[in-house]
């Protein structure tokens, strides 16, 4: 299995500190990219309200993807957060993502029941299925001042 993605530090820390500040309620948000490498994380509100589910109000959605489309990127995929269980996407998620979010968009899933040690995950939803999907950080290192 190849990388499906590519993120810096930056946005993976952005998706975590989302899913810390949402807890208990599960975060969400839409994903920018360009050649696959991510370039813009974009929260969103859980219009659901719920610790159990997620979803992003239709206008919203539209709104984020004029920004990505503004900025030169495409939609790459999505991520929510899941605040008391392993960050593997539900029965619920399934149903919810796999008609409209199949690959090639991923799925990220940050599971924080651990606030310590949140865990991130990528997936693929296809065919009424979650097959895990491999990313790449790259570490961000800027060069060190005098």
């Amino acid at each position: 299995m190849g990388v499906a993605i590519r993120l810096r530090r930056a946005h993976v820390d952005a998706m975590i500190a989302h899913a810390l500040e949402d807890a208990p309620i599960e975060c969400c948000g839409m994903l920018a990219a360009r050649d696959g490498t991510v370039t813009d994380v974009h929260p969103a509100v859980n219009k659901e309200n719920s610790p159990y589910r997620f979803s992003i109000d239709p206008l919203q959605t539209r709104r984020l993807e004029e920004q990505i489309d503004a900025s030169g990127a495409s939609l790459a995929g999505f991520y929510h957060s899941h605040t008391g269980s392993d960050p593997i996407p539900s029965p619920t998620d399934i149903r919810m993502m796999s008609s409209l979010f199949g690959p090639p968009y991923v799925h990220f899933v940050i599971g924080v029941a651990d606030r310590d040690h949140p865990v991130v995950r990528v997936w693929y939803i296809q065919d009424g299925d979650r097959i895990e999907q491999e990313f790449e950080v790259i570490e961000d290192t800027a060069p060190a001042t005098p």
